[in-house]
Order: structure tokens, then C-alpha cells, then sequence
């Protein structure tokens, strides 16, 4: 009865089916797996309202069925500026025009130097104790990962003007308890769903038939 009743709403529109993305930490920059896993929960919250479920490993597991696999690489090496002399958080490498290789980076030492500048819990982060201080850095990490994965995702090089797809974000958000600036708008959520799916079948084969 439960099973037909699923079947009738996923029919009808109501439910969305869920797919998966395996985020694989090839480079973790000297975090604790602790760490790791605080930056991996905050990505999986932001892209579960997409429909996306977002499980972790590291370099060299093999993926569940159907999960389509992203590498992350933490880097250590200092950070790269804009014109503008802000830190350049993360990116992705591009390959052609609207599109990315399934690759993100994200610069530790940018993360950092955004996050000491915020506020949190009404007092400068550079003044917390050292363990709040990484878990900050850990939910700043998260949040510019899923930026960046949502490149891949949708397909596009470019940014919107508002939630998780803005060009940037202010250090407060990087560090907030909400998640709402970090939102996925409702009219990507299909192509999201149908680029994951498609990637996934094709690593499938390419796992198959090396």
C-alpha cells in the first residue's frame, strides 16, 4: 500500500526522485576528518532540497550504484586574487563554454582569511577558540564547495542573482547559521537532477569498460 501510494505521488509530480553525488576528497588540506565531515554535512544540506543526496569518500573508493563522482581538492598553496585583491575561494577548471570538468578546488588559505573577518555569535571569529574557529572554516568550506559543485551541476559557467549561484557571498554568510542565502532555486532543480543522472551513467560505463 505505502509503495503504491509512493509510486501514485511520484507520478502525479509531487515527489521528486533523488539522485547521487559521491563528492571524493582527494586533497583534504590537512583537516581533521572531523572537519571534513562538518564541510561535507553543510554541502549535502544546501543540495538536499534539489534533490540531491551527497554522500563523501576518499581517493580511490569506489562509488555506490548510480552516484555520479566529484572530486574535491582542499588546496594549501596561497591564495589566488582577483583584480579587486579578493581572495579567490574556490572554482572549477573549465574545459568548453557552459561547461566544467567534474574537479572543484577550494583554497584553504582564502577560506580562512574570509572567515576571520566575519562575525559570529556577535564576536570577531579571529577572537573564538580555535576549535569554533575550524568548525567555522569547515561550514565556510562546505558552503563555496556547493557553490562551485553547482557549476558542474547546472551546467554553466555563469552566476545568478541571488541564492546558491551568486558571484559572491559576504563573510557573514559564510559563516552564518542559516542556509537560506545558499538555497537552490526550484526552476533548476529538474536539469540538476537530469545532469547528475546523466553523468553518473557515464562514468558507469567508462568504470565497465575502461
Amino acid at each position: 500500500m505505502v509503495a503504491t501510494l509512493a509510486l501514485a505521488l511520484l507520478l502525479n509530480g509531487t515527489v521528486e526522485p533523488r539522485v547521487a553525488v559521491r563528492v571524493s576528497i582527494d586533497q583534504d588540506g590537512g583537516r581533521s576528518a572531523l572537519h571534513l565531515q562538518l564541510a561535507i554535512d553543510e554541502l549535502r544540506e544546501i543540495w538536499r532540497d534539489a534533490g540531491v543526496a551527497v554522500s563523501s569518500g576518499r581517493y580511490g573508493e569506489p562509488p555506490g550504484p548510480d552516484e555520479a563522482v566529484i572530486s574535491m581538492r582542499i588546496l594549501t598553496s596561497p591564495a589566488r586574487r582577483t583584480k579587486g585583491a579578493e581572495p579567490v575561494l574556490a572554482w572549477v577548471i573549465g574545459t568548453e563554454p557552459g561547461q566544467s570538468t567534474p574537479v572543484l578546488f577550494v583554497s584553504l588559505p582564502a577560506v580562512t582569511e574570509a572567515v576571520l573577518g566575519a562575525v559570529a555569535l556577535g564576536r570577531q571569529v579571529k577572537s573564538v577558540t580555535s576549535d569554533l574557529r575550524d568548525r567555522l572554516i569547515a561550514r565556510a568550506i562546505g558552503r563555496v564547495a556547493a557553490h562551485e559543485l553547482g557549476h558542474y551541476l547546472l551546467h554553466s559557467g555563469g552566476h545568478q542573482a541571488r541564492g546558491l549561484m551568486r558571484a559572491s557571498y559576504a563573510s557573514s554568510e559564510l559563516v552564518g547559521s542559516w542556509l537560506e542565502p545558499f538555497r537552490v532555486p526550484a526552476a533548476d532543480r529538474l536539469a540538476v537532477r537530469q545532469n547528475v543522472a546523466a553523468l553518473a551513467r557515464v562514468q558507469a560505463e567508462f568504470r565497465t569498460f575502461p
